[in-house]
């Protein structure tokens, strides 16, 4: 009796410990539902939910104004065609893309303008946000606008970053160039330091790695002619790890910088004596049909050695007195017409001699004495009329 007791007792504790695992399972099931498989439910939950109200037409338009173009579309996928708005909803889809295409575009424009001000924080902040609005599912959204532009932001940015790292190396390798024959100095000063060794074996290998880096950049520039760039980082080169091959490639580049200034030189004289004879044939047109005014000024557009030139020394010796001779003739007539009493027109006189001779001392005082009489003249007229 006492063995059936104690049977019991042990199969009563069993079915504790059974419930008790049933209730741990149980729990257990419901976290992982709300830890992992909820989450993958969520999007296309809230679509099919979505789908299944009435008034599908009214959220959908909520969402195109929140501009989640993404539940949206998605929604719109889970409608039937049992759906009392299908028809409209199919309508609506239509201006939905144009929308949802107007919003790429603003995107597009918004993030280029950020990179253009290098804003680069708020540029990834609003690709990040339009892709959570309209997402980019899979590799069939990579023709879409939002997908194009997300590219274009990632490699502008590895191109700055490529830029910015280059910065940091030609910076490191001034300063090891410029530091480096003083940590030497230091160890030549102080040969026992163990320490101090193992920072210049370190500080040689890093030189060892900038040199050959600059070489490359240095091969870069050659490339693209730019021959000047190229001697500067063969130059650093040389400085931070000095080798006999590098040393001929330096001379190699000078033999080629030389040659290609000279043939750019020669090009450019070329085209400056083209220049210059168009300038002179011009010159002699308007001497000719005289316009003073307009041969002075080409003249002074003539290069040094040309105006040196015994031609055009004499020319403008003529040009000087074809001047003259006009502003002699402006003057006499200007003093004719004062006379005359016509003091308007001897002003307009007096201001062509001050054209052709800024400097001229007389044109500027008759002008003024003119304008005194036309005011007394104009003062007599009002007292006679009043």
């Amino acid at each position: 009796m006492i063995l059936m007791k104690k049977n019991l007792f042990h199969l009563h504790d069993i079915k504790f410990d059974i419930k008790t695992f049933q209730k741990k399972f149980r729990l257990s099931s419901v976290i992982v539902f709300l830890l992992f498989v909820l989450p993958l439910l969520s999007s296309c939950g809230t679509a099919f939910v979505a789908s299944k109200q009435d008034d599908v037409l009214t959220q959908i338009d909520v969402w195109s104004a929140e501009n989640k173009y993404g539940k949206a579309f998605a929604t719109l996928d889970y409608v039937k065609t049992s759906h009392p708005q299908y028809a409209e909803l199919q309508l609506r889809k239509k201006t939905l893309l144009i929308q949802a295409t107007e919003y790429e575009h603003r995107i597009d424009q918004q993030i280029k303008q950020f990179i253009a001000e290098n804003q680069w924080s708020q540029a990834l902040d609003l690709m990040d946000q339009a892709k959570e609005k309209y997402p980019l599912a899979n590799a069939e959204n990579s023709d879409r606008m939002l997908a194009q532009t997300e590219k274009y932001l990632l490699t502008q940015q590895q191109k700055a970053l490529s830029s910015i790292d280059q910065d940091i190396m030609l910076e490191r390798s001034q300063w090891m160039i410029k530091t480096w024959p003083i940590y030497q100095e230091k160890l030549n000063t102080d040969p026992r330091n163990e320490v101090l060794k193992k920072q210049l074996d370190d500080l040689d290998k890093e030189a060892k790695i900038l040199s050959q880096k600059l070489i490359l950049l240095s091969q870069q520039a050659i490339n693209k002619k730019h021959y000047k760039t190229a001697k500067i980082r063969i130059n650093q080169a040389i400085a931070l790890d000095p080798t006999q091959e590098r040393q001929a490639i330096l001379s190699q580049l000078k033999k080629v910088s030389e040659k290609s200034y000279s043939k750019k030189k020669k090009s450019q004289d070329i085209s400056r004596k083209i220049q210059q004879n168009t300038l002179l044939q011009d010159i002699e047109k308007s001497y000719y049909a005289g316009d003073f005014l307009k041969t002075k000024q080409l003249i002074s557009e003539l290069d040094e050695d040309e105006q040196n030139d015994a031609q055009i020394i004499q020319l403008k010796q003529e040009l000087q007195r074809s001047i003259n001779y006009t502003v002699q003739q402006l003057s006499s007539k200007a003093n004719t017409e004062y006379t005359n009493g016509q003091f308007h027109q001897a002003i307009e006189l007096w201001e062509q001699v001050l054209i052709f001779d800024p400097e001229n001392v007389m044109a500027k005082k008759n002008i003024i004495r003119a304008e005194k009489v036309i005011e007394k003249l104009s003062s007599i007229r009002e007292k006679q009329q009043n």
